[in-house]
């Protein structure tokens, strides 16, 4: 029953399924006090119930059809009010039971904006002091019209304003929550397909620049090229890990994915490096730590290239970041005795160091290298 209740008014707004509800449960309340008035005879009571029946149904599947929902809310309030005081001042029904309708306050607040509700409220005591003030001056002996029953609607009337206020406060703090929560949500989700669709390019065109290469004649050893490519989309799979795991969305810590990517590089080529990373935790753009990751991926195993012809234990590798004005400083620092011609690695055309010329340029930013206490690369790009 709930289910298919859920899917009957799936999409709804939440007002407009309760007020759905109140119009149907309107129709089988008077309904059922036609009948009741039937069986004790009043005549008057049983014709005003079966006319209010009609002008519900009527009502209702106009309801259903349009998104005024306000409106409806009115008329649905007006027929209440008019048929409770047409029964209370009806001294031919005073044994009709009839109780003072405070429960519509609830409706304001519920269907209406907090200062509409409180003046729709206000205007509803003082209509119904006004039929309680004229009964007592019409049926001065009616118990329905003494002072007692005056002051048992004004207490009725605080209690419901009081607890429908705050009920119109909690309700709109929790949608204006759950509004938000999807906002976010939303937003989360397109970025999250926005990085996705770039890192699949990325990885589409790195593979396009492998196949370049092997027709360009510089053939590697297939354990070696498949290793690589692994590691490079591994590197971009950690951004999107690193995501998932950030408070703020878009942004990255620098040090964490850093630390994790050289991890990972040493566990896949079983090396043992010295790796320093100096930051002060930045966070950075994730788009900028996938470029950075994606150079640190290439300059790092290149190193471990050249450890296994060096002596690995007299390599260490410091990487940095900086912020110099509105730049940022990215140094990739490997300490070891050999030398190495920095003008022929800058020339140099293999694919690691076609790829982190290609990144550098996506980034706007610009590479130097230098051969003093050790091989450095020092990248400059907008933070």
């Amino acid at each position: 029953m709930e289910n298919r209740l859920k899917k009957i008014f799936n999409g709804k707004d939440h007002k407009k399924i309760m007020l759905v509800g109140l119009y149907l449960s309107s129709i089988v309340i008077f309904i059922i006090l036609a009948i009741v008035s039937a069986f004790m005879g009043y005549d008057i009571i049983v014709w005003t119930k079966l006319l209010i029946v009609v002008l519900d149904v009527i009502l209702y599947y106009s309801c259903l059809r349009s998104d005024k929902i306000q409106h409806y809310a009115v008329y649905l309030i007006l027929i209440v009010e008019f048929d409770s005081a047409f029964v209370m001042l009806n001294q031919q029904l005073n044994h009709f039971v009839t109780i003072y309708p405070f429960f519509i306050i609830f409706g304001f607040f519920f269907f209406f904006r907090l200062s509409t509700a409180i003046w729709m409220t206000i205007i509803h005591l003082l209509y119904w002091l006004s039929i309680s003030a004229y009964g007592h001056i019409i049926f001065p002996e009616d118990p329905t019209f003494q002072v007692i029953s005056l002051a048992n609607i004004i207490v009725s009337s605080f209690i419901a304003t009081v607890f429908a206020f705050f009920y119109h406060i909690s309700t709109e703090l929790t949608y204006e929550k759950l509004e938000h929560a999807n906002r976010q949500k939303s937003i989360l989700l397109k970025e999250i397909h926005h990085r996705i669709k770039n890192s699949l390019n990325k990885i589409s065109s790195m593979i396009g620049l492998q196949i370049l290469s092997i027709k360009n004649g510089n053939i590697e050893d297939t354990e070696e090229v498949l290793r690589k490519s692994k590691l490079r989309i591994e590197a971009m799979a950690m951004v999107h890990d690193a995501l998932y795991k950030t408070r703020d969305i878009g942004k990255i810590e620098f040090d964490d994915y850093i630390k994790n990517l050289t991890s990972l590089i040493k566990h896949t080529y079983d090396r043992s490096l010295s790796v320093e990373v100096c930051n002060n935790h930045k966070y950075l753009p994730i788009d900028t730590v996938m470029k950075i990751g994606l150079i640190i991926n290439e300059l790092m195993t290149n190193t471990i290239k050249h450890a296994v012809v060096l002596n690995e234990e007299e390599i260490k590798i410091l990487i940095s970041l900086s912020e110099k004005k509105d730049n940022c400083l990215l140094e990739y620092h490997q300490t070891n005795t050999d030398k190495v011609d920095e003008t022929l690695l800058q020339k140099n055309d293999t694919l690691g160091m076609r790829l982190i010329r290609l990144t550098v340029k996506e980034m706007g930013g610009d590479m130097k290298i230098s051969n003093s206490d050790g091989l450095k690369f020092l990248f400059r790009f907008s933070c």
